[in-house]
């Protein structure tokens, strides 16, 4: 039986046929998921978590779903998403698996294939209380503070790293469309003035797997594929898995 990832069943043995894109294929290529191996679709929820991490760029904070789209190479040979390490944990990037947009936006933190890496922390989701000059109080979570990029006079950072009560220019939005227009809708944009009053918790968030195909291999490597990355991976699978 063939079908997309997307539409498979999950925790049953499923055979890589076929993918579709180039550039997907080079990428799952890179990460040693080839056509003819076998992986699994996992059906739990993913909570994808806040981390810190340190590149050659200094401490950068990756958003809930900028975590799970960076892949770590360890140095003790493992590969797993940033959001399954443990402070101290450290390696390089092995890819980022995202669009291109957020891929370049990921490089302007220095987080690019083989540059080094090391998690610092894991933080629990956040919530920024945020003047915008001219246009009153907002909150932004964690993901969109972590896609601001500016400076505070000399200090370049993201707004996830900004300091309470301090202007903070904004130069750059990173992402993809989707979330270009979710900031632009809050009046975000390069040259608006941010000041961030507060930062405190927000509440957990979950994706789940119908929204995101989860795959996991033999080896252990734990791997987050967007739905529309899912749709061009075709795999088969025993029919008589299914009755077990």
């Amino acid at each position: 039986m063939y079908s997309n990832l997307s539409h498979a069943p999950t925790n049953i043995p499923l055979t890589i046929s076929r993918v579709t894109d180039e550039d997907l294929e080079a990428l799952m290529w890179r990460m040693g998921l080839f056509v003819g191996g076998e992986i699994t679709r996992l059906d739990e929820d993913v909570a994808l978590k806040t981390v810190r991490v340190k590149g050659p760029k200094g401490e950068v904070v990756l958003g809930s779903g900028m975590g799970g789209k960076v892949v770590a190479h360890l140095d003790d040979g493992r590969m797993l998403p940033l959001v399954e390490l443990q402070p101290g944990d450290k390696g390089h990037v092995e890819c980022v698996t995202a669009g291109k947009a957020l891929r370049e936006g990921m490089a302007a933190l220095g987080l690019k294939d083989d540059d080094p890496i090391e998690l610092i922390r894991i933080l629990p989701p956040m919530e920024y209380t945020t003047v915008v000059e001219g246009r009153g109080r907002i909150r932004l979570a964690e993901g969109m503070a972590a896609k601001i990029l500016g400076h505070m006079g000399d200090v370049h950072c993201q707004f996830a790293n900004a300091q309470a009560g301090m202007d903070f220019v904004v130069d750059q939005i990173i992402g993809g469309k989707r979330a270009q227009r979710a900031i632009a809708s809050l009046d975000i944009a390069p040259g608006v003035i941010l000041r961030l009053e507060m930062v405190g918790k927000a509440p957990s968030y979950q994706m789940a797997s119908r929204n995101r195909s989860v795959i996991s291999t033999a080896e252990g490597l734990r791997l987050f594929l967007r739905e529309d990355q899912a749709d061009l991976v075709v795999v088969s699978y025993d029919d008589e898995a299914l009755e077990d």
